[in-house]
């Protein structure tokens, strides 16, 4: 890897937001060194993590070493995406050419329904927030499921029934993205029978190693009742 510099991602197994990360940096060859923040004990609240590394109290975190003994930190994972596709753009493009920039904006649409509109309103913890107004299990539920509902139809409308994934018959960002917030989906229970152009294109991308290696039954820290069978 270029410069020799080392990928430390701080992650959690059941992170959707990791989940794009580790996805995105199997397709690109990115070697990355994980360091594991468990949310459940409240992790990403200890000051050594929130204060020194990512003030939101949130996963991911990218710290890149530098062979200098410098450091870069990303707090987003959006932003690591763009930097991954930024820095290394002929490893696995993620975004059609600068040249096709009608094709790069049908993608960015993708992928802002699913970063903005649905995984932001669908995290846990605005879920909770929703949930403690009448400490009502059923009022989260329900916010939850018409968040992903109204989100993946609208994503379902802009998918081409002939197109292999989200955006043509390349992976794209728009891939990465959408499945480990399917996968969160499918945790509600959802019946996803209503989007047959997303659930077809989840399953294809469910096939590739860099979706298998993303997802969260195979994470290093993923407790050994939730595993995969496989693993």
């Amino acid at each position: 890897m270029e410069n020799q510099d080392i990928f430390e991602l701080y992650s959690f197994w059941c992170s959707s937001c990791c989940q794009r990360i580790i996805i995105a940096a199997h397709l690109k060859g990115i070697p990355l060194k994980f360091t594991y923040v468990d949310l459940r004990t409240r992790g990403h609240h200890d000051a050594k993590y929130k204060d020194e590394l990512n003030p939101s109290a949130s996963v991911p975190t990218l710290v890149v070493h530098h062979p200098d003994g410098n450091k870069t930190i990303i707090r987003q994972s959006m932003t690591i995406l763009e930097y991954f596709e930024e820095r290394f753009p002929d490893q696995s493009p993620l975004l059609p050419p600068v040249s096709a920039w009608q094709d790069r904006i049908k993608v960015r649409d993708l992928v802002n329904i699913i970063a903005i509109d649905v995984q932001a309103p669908t995290n846990s913890r605005i879920a909770k927030r929703v949930r403690s107004v009448r400490d009502n299990v059923e009022d989260q539920e329900g916010f939850v499921r018409q968040a992903f509902t109204d989100g993946f139809q609208a994503y379902e409308a802009l998918i081409s029934p002939s197109s292999k994934y989200s955006f043509g018959d390349q992976v794209t960002l728009a891939d990465v993205v959408l499945v480990p917030t399917v996968d969160q989906a499918l945790l509600y229970e959802m019946d996803l029978e209503f989007v047959p152009n997303l659930l077809r294109v989840y399953k294809s991308l469910k096939e590739l190693e860099a979706f298998k290696a993303g997802d969260g039954k195979n994470q290093g820290d993923t407790p050994e009742q939730f595993r995969s069978a496989s693993q």
